[in-house]
């Protein structure tokens, strides 16, 4: 696993062993980010990562010149490797928290934290999950007008709440759909 793009391009990074996280794979990171390239400008924007796992989708942001990045997971051995992850690119416009993600959520909402750039990978293929955050993410505008996130789900997602929502794009590969939506409301 490694940076694709941007000033980290290259820099190999450190990836967790286990069935608790899914590592982006390569080719959809790097679809992810092409597609994103044509909508989004990263420079002076905020990123979130709710299931940090590796920290590579993060890397990947910073190295394409996000200004400021969270990232979260709930597993202490996750949050050991994005710290190693993070160490390599001396870059400290980061915060790490190790928290459960509706807990996350709460906190975000009240210091009233928003975000342009949200990665959106849960670990596992609960819907319901992908509910809770983008009606969090909404209702308490923890993302901003234009912003846009990055959703990986194992299953095609019909989610009442993507209506919300401009789909730029969804592709479905083997065992992994990626939706790109942005927020224009």
């Amino acid at each position: 696993m490694h940076v694709i793009s941007g000033k980290y391009k290259g820099m190999k990074l450190q990836s967790l062993n286990g069935m608790n996280t899914r590592p982006t794979l390569t080719r959809i990171k790097e679809d992810a980010f092409n597609i994103l390239s044509n909508y989004f400008l990263f420079e002076n924007k905020k990123s979130l990562d709710i299931f940090g796992g590796s920290g590579a989708l993060t890397i990947e942001g910073l190295s394409r010149g996000i200004q400021e990045a969270w990232i979260n997971d709930i597993s202490k051995e996750a949050i050991e490797v994005i710290k190693i992850n993070l160490n390599k690119t001396n870059n400290e416009k980061y915060n790490i928290t190790n928290y459960d993600y509706i807990f996350l959520l709460q906190i975000l909402q009240s210091n009233k934290q928003s975000f342009d750039l949200v990665y959106l990978d849960p670990p596992f293929a609960k819907v319901e999950s992908y509910n809770q955050v983008i009606d969090s993410l909404l209702k308490n505008k923890i993302l901003n007008k234009w912003g846009v996130i990055i959703l990986e789900s194992e299953v095609v997602l019909e989610i009442e709440l993507l209506k919300e929502f401009v789909l730029i794009k969804h592709k479905g590969y083997n065992k992994k759909n990626l939706y790109i939506l942005r927020l224009e409301k």
